[in-house]
């Protein structure tokens, strides 16, 4: 079907960001600095990012984030979980750009449009009002610039047909090319019970089992709202033999908020090869 996204204005700029472009830069630069790793971009293949507000989980994406400053991909796909739509195959979009207060990414139409020949698509519609992709991007602006994107949202719970996804894309990027996966961990738990099932959650991703973690997500042990994009890009750095995985942060949103009777909980990682 045709996309619908041409120009995909921001929808999220002002709440979970701030909308003006100075004080945005400065926001992300902040988180930068503050970041205790080192850059080694040539290294990561893929990378875990939250995509709550930013006083919340920017602290930790930006864990993630520097490690792959001065990177220059052909390209950067990121891969997200549709909040309002559910969608048993793919969302991809195709065509166009993706507008923030930092500048237009354009969207890598020919990429696209060869993904979209190997697994369909469905309208692209649900990128329209979804946040999950949309922070990513200022953080991209910050440590590659405006870099073509693929930006693709799963909205079904994760199975073999997510993980042939992800395979699939990693026999389609070049070398140097970026995945960005984006997920928060347990919603609303008080903070000793989300301490223990994200830490099992991020426990399971490094243990580079995708299958495992697709049931215990099913069966409850395990909580990501982005845990299909999960599993692909985990079936993804397999693929390109990117196995040294490093768990970069882990914080909730109490540590920004002081309540710690109802918290969501945050994680970055990065696939290194």
């Amino acid at each position: 079907m045709e996309d619908a996204v041409v120009t995909r204005k921001p929808a999220v700029a002002g709440q979970f960001y701030p909308g003006d472009p100075a004080r945005l830069r400065s926001v992300v630069r902040e988180c930068l600095q503050e970041a205790e790793v080192e850059p080694t971009p040539e290294q990561v293949a893929a990378l875990i990012a939250p995509h709550a507000g930013y006083p919340f989980s920017g602290p930790s994406a930006a864990q993630a984030y520097k490690r792959v400053e001065g990177k220059r991909p052909a390209r950067v796909v990121l891969m997200g979980c549709s909040h309002r739509y559910r969608i048993d195959t793919a969302s991809i979009a195709s065509r166009g750009v993706f507008e923030t207060p930092v500048g237009a990414f354009p969207i890598d139409e020919a990429f696209a449009g060869e993904l979209t020949r190997f697994f369909g698509n469905v309208p692209a519609e649900p990128h329209r009002l979804e946040h999950s992709l949309e922070v990513q991007l200022p953080f991209l602006e910050a440590v590659i610039g405006l870099v073509p994107i693929v930006p693709v949202l799963f909205g079904a719970p994760p199975s073999q047909w997510h993980a042939e996804f992800g395979q699939c894309l990693a026999g389609m990027v070049d070398k140097g090319d970026l995945l960005v996966i984006s997920t928060d961990l347990s919603h609303f738990l008080n903070e000793q019970e989300a301490n223990a099932i994200d830490r099992q959650s991020v426990r399971a991703v490094m243990e580079q089992d995708w299958e495992a973690l697709a049931e215990g997500v099913a069966a409850g042990r395990y909580s990501m709202c982005g845990a299909t994009a999960v599993v692909a890009g985990m079936a993804y750095a397999l693929a390109l033999d990117a196995r040294h995985w490093r768990w970069l942060d882990y914080r909730t949103s109490a540590q920004a908020t002081g309540d710690h009777t109802r918290v969501v909980g945050y994680a970055s990682l990065t696939m290194e090869y």
